[in-house]
């Protein structure tokens, strides 16, 4: 709670009938008590500042129209009266307004504001499904800067998929491994159950997002630039989560190995001008034994029967059966079929019978960006780490920021300095290794390896994450159930299907939203954004429906991770400098996917449909890739083929960043496979 000398908002007497007008009581509490109330209490001061000055703005804006057609203040209005000011001063208003900024607000309290806000019980949604009771589970607390020995084998910077899956490797090889992640240590309860701090709300994320004085800087097509500052934005580190498991702590799940063409993309399509666009150095049959240790160490339930399993060769099935099916995949089933396509089953990496001590998937309907209730979603954290851990031969050392790499200007690294910040406030630390391996994801990888001034020029080129074309219903057949973990089914056929296409991308029904993401979608497909109508709206529709692709990135030359000359972290440590556009063909391949996906969504009985595309996100996001990557030749590349940044004898990286390109699906599982097989390369 906020102390009473922080209350921003709540004096305001004429808040309540303007938030209560947005989201009227009846059966259910109007907006006022059912959570904007207590949302402004107790975050007026941090996050919710930004609202103050358009709320001022919103309350003199009322009264003056009150005043001007009534005589008499808001707060004296008759509901319909109040109502009706409200409507009229909306309509004129330009979006991004302060009846617009107030909406928002009275969404979050209602729909995200608190574990239980009002709004969950009159949609009738529910978190965690009825009678089941959570676990938590807490993150080893790791070794403090007094406990670490003067030398490692190896230091693994970076405790997401890649890091967590080479660690373990290394750890059962017999090398004394140190793997360093910035993240503090969490519990799985801290990390689920807020929808307005969880990892997809894009705004607020102060559990897995960035933090204070880290700043990045985002360079525009105009030749500006903006400081992204970071402070709780999770857009503006592109959705990484940053905590020990990184992304594959808090996400859905997808686990898709890449196919055999995206493995020699440049000789299948050839390279459009203004690209970087190359093959990788190996063939897919030189992953496809560590695509398999990926999804049976790490766990995943498919169906290597269905179009997604023939497609890829393999040795061996699933370690467990895909998710049951459901009505929405029965129903877009269906649908594929009218159109000639077939469909899949999505491999996810949770548990679907209990395994590895852990219990199986109860279906709740917070999956997406969320801690599982239950601990059976697997992830680096639950998998790979404690694996390293238990060997006696790693150590983990968390709230641990590596700033440099120590080296002796001739390619041979011999540690690593950083800053540790623990219950002793922040210090200096210095570890000696015989070998580093970065894994600190994409931007920051590069960034580091910028800093300490090691590899070539390729460091930070190439930098590219997924275009993506959305598809919704605004007239949503009810076949979305409120369950997880909130997608469902898939089809490949358009994934190199097309010679002129660029690789194409799979597409899904997308994610299952939650009532806040509901709201605001509201505020075009309702007859209204407030009052009566859209609290039936939003009892009354069904679930809303949509299809999404992960689209193949042609990465573009300009795109690319710099160093800042002048911004610095909290630290003192160079901002990474982040520029990019679109390439023509990433932009043609998104369209052509955004056509694909609104036939389906119409198949399946949506109307009213809306597209999307979003062919690049400059700033980086969830699936950034490439910024070190590999090649047979340092003219072309940033590593060797076994991960070994050209220049240097010790040092590896084992991320995403290692990525050529970045296929047509979510690239987690091919980050881990690919991270084992470097873990195997390395020497001792």
């Amino acid at each position: 709670m906020a102390d009473e000398d922080q209350v921003t908002h709540r004096v305001d007497p004429t808040l309540r009938p303007l938030f209560d007008t947005v989201i009227p009581p009846d059966r259910w509490a109007g907006g006022w008590d059912g959570g904007v109330e207590r949302l402004l209490r107790d975050h007026g001061s941090d996050f919710l500042s930004w609202s103050e000055s358009p709320l001022e703005a919103a309350v003199q804006a009322v009264e003056r129209a009150a005043l001007r057609v009534h005589q008499r203040s808001f707060a004296a209005l008759a509901a319909e009266d109040r109502s009706a000011v409200f409507a009229a001063l909306l309509a004129e208003e330009r979006e991004g307004g302060a009846l617009d900024a107030l909406i928002t607000v009275a969404y979050q309290g209602y729909y995200a504001g608190s574990r239980e806000p009002a709004g969950w019980a009159m949609v009738g949604y529910s978190a965690v499904p009825n009678g089941v009771d959570p676990v938590d589970s807490a993150d080893p607390r790791g070794i403090d800067a007094e406990s670490l020995a003067e030398s490692y084998d190896v230091i693994v910077v970076g405790a997401g998929a890649g890091g967590g899956a080479v660690a373990a490797e290394l750890a059962e090889r017999g090398q004394h491994v140190l793997l360093i992640d910035r993240a503090q240590p969490m519990r799985n309860e801290e990390l689920r159950g807020n929808h307005l701090q969880g990892k997809r709300t894009g705004r607020y994320d102060v559990r897995v997002g960035p933090h204070a004085g880290n700043p990045r800087v985002l360079e525009h097509p105009d030749g500006s630039a903006e400081v992204l500052r970071a402070e709780g934005d999770a857009l503006a580190y592109g959705l990484n989560a940053m905590v020990l498991g990184g992304g594959t702590r808090v996400w859905q799940g997808m686990s898709w190995r890449f196919w055999e063409q995206d493995f020699r993309m440049a000789s299948t399509y050839g390279v459009p001008a203004g690209s970087t666009l190359a093959d990788w150095p190996f063939e897919y049959s030189e992953l496809e034994p560590y695509y398999e240790r990926a999804e049976w160490e790490l766990g995943v339930a498919g169906d290597a029967d269905s179009a997604v399993g023939r497609m890829t060769p393999r040795r061996r099935g699933y370690p467990m059966p895909a998710m049951p099916t459901d009505r929405t995949r029965d129903a877009f089933t269906a649908a594929a079929r009218l159109l000639g396509l077939t469909t899949s089953p999505i491999p996810f990496a949770i548990n679907t019978i209990p395994r590895g001590g852990r219990a199986a998937c109860v279906r709740c309907a917070q999956c997406i960006g969320h801690a599982c209730p239950v601990n059976a979603k697997n992830g680096v954290q639950n998998t790979f780490i404690p694996r390293a851990l238990a060997t006696g031969r790693a150590d983990l050392f968390l709230g641990a920021q590596v700033t440099a790499i120590q080296h002796d200007g001739n390619g041979t690294a011999t540690g690593v300095v950083g800053v540790v910040s623990d219950t002793a406030g922040q210090r200096r630390f210095r570890v000696r290794a015989d070998r580093v391996v970065v894994a600190a994801g994409t931007i920051e990888t590069a960034r580091l390896l910028l800093a300490s001034g090691l590899g070539n020029d390729w460091v930070g080129r190439n930098h590219m994450t997924h275009g993506v074309a959305l598809a919704i219903a605004g007239d949503s057949p009810d076949i979305k159930e409120t369950i997880g973990p909130g997608h469902s089914v898939a089809t490949v056929d358009f994934v190199h299907h097309d010679p002129d296409g660029w690789g194409g991308g799979v597409i899904f029904d997308a994610a299952l939203q939650f009532p806040y993401d509901k709201a605001q979608a509201g505020r075009q497909l309702a007859p209204a954004p407030f009052g009566a109508a859209h609290k039936t709206w939003m009892r009354e529709t069904p679930n809303l429906v949509g299809t999404m692709s992960m689209v193949q990135e042609i990465p573009h030359e300009q795109t690319r991770v710099l160093l800042d000359p002048v911004l610095t972290d909290r630290h003192g440590m160079p901002a990474a400098r982040l520029r990019g556009t679109a390439h023509d063909a990433t932009r043609a391949n998104v369209t052509a996917m955004a056509g694909h996906c609104a036939d389906w969504l119409r198949a399946a009985g949506g109307g009213r449909i809306v597209t999307r595309e979003m062919p690049i996100a400059p700033q980086g996001q969830e699936h950034s890739a490439g910024t070190a990557r590999l090649s047979s030749d340092p003219a072309t590349g940033a590593c060797d083929p076994q991960g070994r940044l050209w220049g240097t004898r010790n040092v590896y990286v084992a991320d995403a960043s290692l990525h050529v390109t970045n296929g047509g699906f979510n690239p987690a599982l091919t980050v881990i496979a690919n991270a084992l097989r470097v873990g195997t390369l390395i020497p001792d």
